[in-house]
């Protein structure tokens, strides 16, 4: 939506990326502009008004605005009424006035009701024709452009912008930070994980891997939950945002059983990570199937990520315990890795509720995704019964998990003392 200009200086001018963060520009708007305003200033103007932006426009003969006046038979004689400068010479950016910031929300309406998500050069041509920017649009006229030509210029198939009907990325600017309530599982982890290295309290050894892997798994979980909710956001789900889900603060993550209790039990109980987070992201405003694919595949990506992170170590070291640290610390490590691949694996299973079935659910059938959502948690209950059970889902299950760490050279020795060092029930 074009907004009505609102000064940022007491001059009542903007810089361009001020302008830029309420109005999508394509590469060839913002070439315009940014030229306009050193034009400006070897001008000797205060500030970028739209008849440097013309100007702009005429010298660049590469410009979708500049093939959009070829285009049209402008008389370029008409236009060239000032001496020419070098567009290559360095010049510091002149701000940009008020009757520009006008034009440019002109062009940006103008987009819009053609249903253009960005605006092009060839929009702000549009813009100087209008009769708010007198001094253009009679020069634009004398040249033999008029509003309607231009307007059926930039709908016609053949020379409409390709670029302006490109939805941009939205911009991350405000959109979220970090919550310093992320700080608590990472300090936790650091703690544990400082305590374990040095050795120095072989007695605390249960609390300090308790502490490095409860605090790296909700750590991880973060990670997780904030892959769903950035691509979700970059695909054109601004919900996410608004609902605190890019803040990696573990308490917006949170479901009651599958954030808490469930993930705690399957820790004591089988040393499996269970997916314990919750974002609720809005589909409908995700821009493709490719996209909703996409944001469902973040958030075990982000569990890959991690166990690469903390895991490269035992990769250098090809299986063996590194030379240096306590045994128990990187016992402690190596089965928070291997948690994360168990996350991995169970997360890609394509069953509801898990991220595997989020990745192919957008290409299925309406029908098929009814059906999966009036099943709810029996699916999840079933294949957990199945993996308990033991049987091939459940060696093919651990089969993977166990290539996994493999690949990455973890030592099983050490995943099984990590395990041993976490308490059982």
């Amino acid at each position: 939506m074009a907004l009505t200009p609102q000064p940022s200086g007491e001059d009542g001018s903007w810089t361009l990326k001020q302008i830029a963060h309420d109005i999508p520009l394509t590469v060839s708007a913002r070439e315009v502009v940014e030229l306009g305003q050193r034009l400006a200033t070897m001008r000797g103007a205060a500030r970028t008004e739209p008849m440097h932006l013309l100007e702009a426009m005429v010298l660049l003969p590469k410009n979708a605005g500049h093939r959009a006046l070829k285009a049209l038979n402008a008389n370029a004689g008409a236009l060239r009424q000032v001496p020419e400068l070098d567009p290559a010479l360095p010049a510091a950016p002149a701000p940009i006035g008020t009757a520009t910031r006008y034009l440019l929300n002109n062009a940006h309406r103008e987009a819009e009701q053609m249903g253009h998500y960005q605006v092009d050069a060839a929009h702000l041509l549009l813009a100087l024709l209008y009769k708010d920017s007198a001094q253009t649009a009679e020069r634009l006229e004398a040249a033999g452009l008029s509003i309607y030509a231009v307007r059926q210029y930039l709908t016609a198939p053949e020379s409409a912008p390709k670029d302006a009907r490109r939805r941009p990325l939205p911009s991350l600017a405000g959109a979220g930070g970090v919550s310093p309530v992320f700080a608590i599982p990472v300090g936790a982890a650091i703690v544990g994980g400082v305590g374990l290295w040095s050795g120095v309290a072989p007695g605390l050894t249960l609390l300090f891997s308790v502490l490095l892997v409860i605090g790296g798994w909700i750590t991880s979980l973060c990670i997780h939950e904030f892959g769903h909710a950035f691509i979700a956001y970059v695909g054109g789900d601004r919900s996410v945002a608004a609902a605190g889900y890019l803040s990696l603060n573990p308490l917006k993550y949170t479901h009651p059983v599958l954030s808490i209790a469930l993930p705690i039990v399957f820790l004591l109980i089988g040393g499996i990570g269970l997916p314990g987070g919750a974002v609720y992201l809005n589909e409908r405003a995700i821009r493709t199937d490719r996209w909703r694919s996409f944001a469902s595949a973040a958030g075990p990506l982000g569990n890959l990520l991690f166990a690469m992170l903390i895991g490269w170590p035992f990769l250098v070291f090809q299986g063996q315990p590194p030379p240096f640290g306590d045994v128990h610390f990187w016992a402690a490590l190596a089965f928070l890795v291997f948690l994360q691949f168990t996350a991995l694996v169970l997360n890609l299973i394509p069953i509801p509720p898990f991220d595997g079935f989020g990745i192919i659910a957008p290409w299925l059938s309406i029908e098929l995704r009814v059906l999966a959502s009036r099943l709810g948690m029996l699916p999840l209950l079933l294949l957990f019964y199945l993996l308990w059970q033991g049987g091939p889902v459940s060696a093919s299950f651990w089969h993977l998990v166990s290539s996994l760490t493999n690949l990455l050279s973890v030592p099983g020795e050490l995943i099984d003392l990590g395990q041993q060092q976490f308490p059982h029930l």
